[in-house]
């Protein structure tokens, strides 16, 4: 009963910090059946021979240190909760403002994507001009074009024929090009737009919508 008792215990003191309501009514279930029982065995135990009460001590305690432990995790998901909050709170501030993010993606809508903002020559290792690939989700190549470097790209949507290109999410890529056309490796570019919602992720971080574009508030790499 005790070996059985204890590792329930164990189990729910471990148990994350989104669990620990449940964790809890598991411990009260078993401190109760742990009590029940051993009041049982205290009515009907040999008067010759009685129970050991250092063991008993033991299980009890031990159930409050699992208790006390588990009031310690919701106290830590409440300040988790709190901080992330405050997080997102404080990013609110860039809703409506234009910004470049670190992103091999553009999101099209309605004919319209976001920009892709280049290196300057100085930054591009050489490289005189760039070449922007931009490719839909099965790889394919949809749209390719040579650029300079230090400038701002708009794709205007459509695809190397002319035809627009269907709203989704496709792939960028930019390489370098020397002057005779050489490739000179790949170049990062930046995407700008404007930030129209800020939401949690995942793991309670605030991301940042561009449009239809979504990225964590680390790939922010510039305000305007």
């Amino acid at each position: 009963m005790t070996a059985t008792a204890s590792t329930a215990a164990t189990s729910a003191a471990q148990a994350p910090p989104s669990g620990t309501a449940a964790a809890r009514n598991r411990v009260a279930m078993d401190q109760a059946s742990f009590l029940q029982l051993l009041t049982t065995q205290l009515r009907n135990q040999d008067p010759s021979s009685p129970m050991d009460t250092n063991a008993m001590t033991q299980q009890l305690a031990q159930f409050a240190s699992v208790e006390q432990q588990i009031a310690a995790n919701q106290s830590l998901q409440s300040l988790l909760s709190l901080q992330q909050a405050a997080s997102l709170v404080s990013a609110a501030p860039l809703v409506g403002q234009r910004v470049e993010v670190a992103s091999d993606r553009l999101v099209l809508r309605g004919g319209a994507a976001q920009q892709v903002v280049l290196p300057s020559a100085a930054e591009a290792g050489g490289a005189a001009r760039a070449r922007i690939a931009v490719s839909d989700a099965s790889g394919n190549l949809v749209r390719e074009a040579i650029v300079p470097l230090g400038a701002p790209w708009s794709w205007d949507g459509r695809n190397g024929a002319g035809r627009a290109a269907p709203d989704g999410t496709y792939t960028l890529a930019v390489t370098g090009l020397d002057a005779q056309g050489g490739t000179r490796g790949a170049l990062t570019a930046s995407v700008a737009g404007t930030v129209t919602g800020i939401t949690r992720g995942d793991g309670g971080a605030p991301r940042l919508s561009l449009g239809g574009l979504t990225v964590d508030l680390p790939a922010l790499r510039r305000m305007y």
